[in-house]
């Protein structure tokens, strides 16, 4: 027979359906824990333990003293993407099947956002791009993957459809499992960086002019030249590591 669930349990899973339902926001309150208790029909112990699981996942924030309570906490992204990222590297997640989304992600997400960048978002991606050419000049490989995804998330702070916005983070944070140690070949990697900024640089000058037709073109070439490199990188990742066995 089916266990049946734990009261806590069960509490927690409709308070986030109450949350939802009543459009709370980032430092609304939840109702008191007598309130709670008298609704629910059940212990301080009971309520005390669902409100501590909204707690763990980051939903709520608990607040002592007269006036303490449960308080909604934002959510940060990299919280909700975790244990989905950790879940896709156990399936063994290659670069080609990342890339069948990301083509028409990030095209998407460029083109929601062009003709809407203002100067001080245009500057963050200038600084980005000089942040990639200084790791470059140091030879520091993962700070310059980072930085190049980082161009990317970027743009999404910008973005306003919020689920395209959640996917392309979500990839890009995928990539930087994926990328940062994979392979020694240093070469490979300034080629690589020398050809995403050259991509940056024509992209700015593009979301600069306003030029929706250019830039949806500029990162679908973009997306598509990284792609290619990083399959090379990966077979010579898999190559070595097969060497190594």
């Amino acid at each position: 027979m089916a266990r049946r669930p734990k009261l806590s349990n069960v509490i927690a899973e409709d308070l986030l359906r109450w949350i939802a339902r009543e459009r709370l926001h980032p430092g609304d309150r939840l109702p008191n824990e007598k309130t709670l208790m008298e609704h629910y029909q059940c212990a301080k112990g009971t309520v005390r333990e669902a409100l501590r699981t909204l707690e763990v996942q980051g939903l709520v924030k608990m607040q002592t003293g007269p006036n303490g309570g449960a308080v909604i906490q934002p959510v940060p992204i990299g919280a909700v993407t975790q244990q989905l990222r950790t879940f896709l590297h156990f399936e063994e997640l290659s670069f080609e099947q990342v890339y069948e989304l990301r083509h028409s992600l990030e095209v998407t997400l460029a083109l929601s956002v062009a003709g809407h960048l203002d100067g001080a978002q245009l500057a963050r991606l200038e600084a980005n791009i000089e942040e990639c050419a200084e790791a470059m000049a140091r030879d520091d490989r993962p700070g310059v993957r980072r930085a190049e995804l980082a161009f990317h998330d970027i743009l999404c702070d910008s973005c306003p459809n919020p689920l395209l916005t959640f996917m392309c983070r979500f990839i890009n944070g995928l990539l930087r499992d994926l990328v940062e140690y994979r392979s020694q070949r240093l070469e490979e990697h300034h080629a690589f960086g020398r050809s995403n900024m050259e991509s940056h640089l024509k992209l700015v000058a593009a979301f600069r002019d306003g030029d929706s037709a250019a830039v949806g073109r500029l990162m679908a070439d973009h997306i598509h030249e990284a792609e290619t490199f990083m399959s090379r990188l990966d077979a010579a990742f898999r190559s070595k590591d097969m060497l190594g066995r």
